[in-house]
Order: structure tokens, then sequence, then C-alpha cells
């Protein structure tokens, strides 16, 4: 015959249920916790990188520099003269925009009105034409801000030069000569030529910085011939 649960028995019973029912409301409170921190720093890393990189900032960080620009550099490749507006430089990660120029009050090319953007000089050759079209952009400002053409001085013999027009069509240009001069030793007649076979003509401040003259003592000055290919 069974007996009846005494008082000590059902107070012991019900203090037990309290205690294991607290501790895995404690427990599940505690995760629950865990799992919004969590989604909370998620969001606070995407919205960071969304601020310091960009909307796609995955692509922009991992995907290799000469994969970035392969869509403008195989599209309606041409061999007709054109008007740039985009010129792209795979080797050294330049992708950038093209203002027109003519000379300024000293008669000297003009040069972009900002870092980041590179000139051509619309009094010369189109692209595509014979004779040579003169592109300039800025190195840095001799002190920390950095121009479009920083790195210029690392292209080689071999690495293309993309230009672009508004419509997508697009002139290949390949690196023969990369070379420094000075304001004395610069064959102007050269460089500036406008005839013979269709050239692209790179140019940016190199050499030391002269402050009497607030400039650069030399010039890069990189030759590269239309290939197409």
């Amino acid at each position: 015959m069974s007996e009846k649960p005494s008082a000590l028995s059902l107070a012991k019973f019900n203090l037990f249920s309290q205690s294991a029912t607290a501790g895995y409301f404690r427990i599940v409170c505690i995760a629950v916790g865990i799992l919004v921190v969590l989604v909370g720093l998620a969001e606070i890393v995407s919205q960071f990188g969304r601020y310091t990189l960009g909307s796609d900032a995955a692509f922009s960080a991992f995907a290799p520099v000469t994969a970035l620009h392969q869509t403008s550099v195989v599209s309606l490749a041409t061999t007709t003269p054109l008007i740039p507006t985009t010129v792209t430089i795979p080797a050294i990660g330049v992708n950038a925009n093209v203002e027109q120029v003519g000379t300024n009050a000293a008669g000297n090319v003009g040069t972009p009105h900002t870092f980041g953007d590179v000139a051509w000089y619309m009094l010369g050759p189109k692209p595509g034409e014979p004779g040579n079209a003169i592109i300039d952009g800025h190195v840095n400002n001799a002190l920390t801000t950095a121009g479009v053409f920083e790195h210029l001085s690392d292209v080689k013999m071999g690495d293309s030069i993309v230009l672009s027009d508004g419509t997508g069509r697009t002139l290949v240009y390949t690196v023969t000569k990369t070379t420094d001069y000075t304001d004395s030793n610069a064959p102007l007649p050269d460089i500036f030529s406008t005839s013979g076979p269709s050239q692209l003509i790179l140019i940016t401040c190199d050499g030391q910085w002269l402050d009497s003259a607030h400039s650069f003592d030399q010039r890069l000055v990189v030759y590269a011939s239309l290939t197409n290919s």
C-alpha cells in the first residue's frame, strides 16, 4: 500500500523543480544574450566595412589588381582614334578619369586639377591617331598626398595601358621604354611628335624636389605603342 508523500517530501520536490527551472531559465537567458551580442558585433563589423571600403568591400579588398579591370581591357577594342575618358594601368593599380587640358600661362602642357585624375593634352594627337598622345599626372604634392602616378616608375616594358572612351571603346598600348629627363635634355620634338606610329606618352614628376623652383628636377616619360592585344 502506498503512502501519501509527506509535506517535507513535497517541499523538497517543489524546491528542486523551482531550482531546476530557474537554472534552465538562466541558461536560456545567457544563450540569448550571447546571440544578441554576436549579432550586434556582426552588424558593427559589416557597417565598418561598408564605411571604410565601400559597398562591395570584399571584392575590392581581395580581388587581384589585374582582375579588377579585365572587362574594360577586353571590351570593344578598336584602332579608331578616340577621346579618352579613363586610363587603366593594371600593373600599378591605376584606374583614373581623364581631364582635357591645353597649355598653361607659361606655355607648358596643363596638369590635372586633382591628384587622382590624369590630363590628356587635347591640342596634340588623339589616342589612335599618328603621332604621340600625351597624358600627364601628378606623382605627389612633395609632402604626403599621393598622386595618380605615384608608382609610374614601377611600370616595365611589356606592361599594358588601356584608354577607354565614354562609349566603352578601348585602345590598348604596350610599354616600350621609360626614361628620365631634365628640362634641358628632354627631346621635345620626339616627345610631342605628331607623325609616325601611334604612341602614348605618360609624363610625371621625378627626381629631387627643388624648394626654390617649387617643382621636381626631372620628368619621368613612359613610351607605349598601340597594340590592342
